[in-house]
């Protein structure tokens, strides 16, 4: 067995021991095996998720709620994970020429790394951060009032280090 599987057979152990400490549907519980998880890996990728919600009788569309309220909370093993804000009032206040900035610069979409490894592109409906839109999100950290020059400028940085 590979170190990976065994790996995620004892994550699997701990989200079940999370589950019975917690209890069944305990969603401070889930938000523990999250955090152990990140820990743990680095990162909470889809079959944990699975195994999180499995372990605590949970749909696997709850956990990821859960996921998108724990900002810091990465979902893949990426040097660099960048959310986008695509709420209506960031889109009012520009944030569709940010979105496409950072997709022509990264030559990524959404829910895609690029083929280095390093930048994961997802979207977040709204970060509640509204009168401080367009707003970006750099791996749990907020960038606000973002403009099409200043997500060049932030992705310049991150695609010139090594």
């Amino acid at each position: 067995m590979s170190e990976e599987m065994d790996q995620e057979l004892v994550f699997g152990e701990m989200a079940a021991e999370a589950a019975e400490s917690f209890g069944k549907g305990s969603q401070e519980g889930v938000k523990f095996a999250i955090r152990n998880c990140q820990d743990a890996f680095g990162c909470v990728s889809v079959s944990h998720q699975k195994q999180i919600a499995e372990a605590f009788g949970l749909d696997e569309k709850i956990v990821k709620a859960i996921l998108r309220f724990m900002p810091s909370v990465k979902e893949s093993p990426v040097e660099f994970e960048i959310v986008c804000c695509t709420g209506s009032r960031c889109a009012k206040n520009g944030s569709i020429e940010v979105i496409q900035a950072v997709r022509s610069m990264t030559g990524i979409d959404f829910n895609e790394t690029t083929a280095d490894g390093r930048i994961r592109l997802r979207s977040q409906n709204c970060f509640k951060q509204c009168k401080h839109g367009p707003n970006l999100m750099i791996n749990g950290q907020y960038h606000h009032h973002m403009n099409k020059e200043n997500a060049q400028k932030i992705l310049e940085k991150i695609l010139k280090q090594p």
